[in-house]
């Protein structure tokens, strides 16, 4: 009980610090800008462009899609971030050398970024829902936030996954631009999945976001927790696997660098 209750201080600690190295040096103005303004006017602009190719009935559809796919900003960008942070202030040597549970800290880095995932989401349907008029009524709103918190949760994973890369890669925030427009376009978020090529369908169920974003869109239509349990076990599963193997990377990097004397080059 006191070795669990050490560990969660350690994971509490850590999580308070990738907080500050992500946040407190931001102005409200800079956060404002990239946190509300961005997520918005993405959102405003696949809403406006899909309405204006299907109608306006469909308005719901692809901002539901849209405000879903803004966790794979926290998570992926937020993640990479953090790890930039750490070798651009010299502390990733002290992580290797620290006697931290690996998983606990690891898995930290994203913690605050799934928090900030979710009022992401939040802030960017809820003016979508203002500014379009959605009808919600028949929405299973406690299965709908259930939905955000998974998905949240999942982009984090392959999050951790691209973290990890950028230890070895100070470029990394390159590959973080690319996946996140490869989710925007294979996901399912502004079309769906099935008009895909069958290779590209593949590849789209590996991802995380896909199952979850119909999980949403069934919740926001009033499906039951039973209807979308079988998408939402799916996703968690792979957003487990994408976390599971950014951690087997994290450490394979990690004993690489000890072996070879190389803490300094990350």
């Amino acid at each position: 009980m006191r070795r669990l209750a050490a560990e969660v201080g350690v994971f509490g600690r850590s999580t308070y610090l990738q907080y500050v190295a992500l946040f407190q040096w931001a102005s409200i103005r800079g956060y404002i800008a990239y946190k509300v303004l961005l997520p918005v006017t993405q959102i405003l602009f696949f809403v406006e462009l899909g309405v204006y190719a299907s109608g306006r009935q469909n308005a719901l559809y692809f901002a539901l899609g849209n405000a879903m796919q803004l966790t794979a900003n926290a998570g992926i960008f937020g993640v990479i971030a953090t790890v930039a942070n750490e070798r651009q202030y010299g502390t990733l040597p002290i992580l290797l050398a620290s006697p931290a549970n690996r998983a606990v800290t690891f898995l930290s880095r994203a913690f605050v970024n799934v928090i900030d995932g979710i009022l992401t989401v939040a802030v960017g349907l809820g003016i979508a829902v203002v500014l379009f008029g959605l009808d919600l009524h028949h929405a299973n709103f406690p299965l709908l936030a259930f939905c955000v918190v998974l998905i949240s949760l999942t982009t984090a994973g392959l999050g951790l996954m691209f973290g990890s890369i950028g230890l070895v890669m100070r470029d990394a925030i390159i590959i973080a631009n690319v996946v996140y427009y490869v989710l925007l376009i294979v996901c399912g978020i502004n079309f769906p999945v099935s008009r895909l090529p069958g290779v590209i369908q593949l590849v789209s169920y590996s991802l995380p976001l896909t199952r979850g974003v119909q999980a949403a869109r069934d919740a926001a239509a009033g499906a039951s927790f039973g209807h979308v349990a079988g998408l939402m076990a799916g996703e968690l599963l792979v957003g487990a696997l994408w976390a599971l193997g950014g951690y087997l990377l994290f450490r394979l990097l990690e004993s690489w660098a000890r072996r070879g004397g190389l803490q300094e080059a990350y």
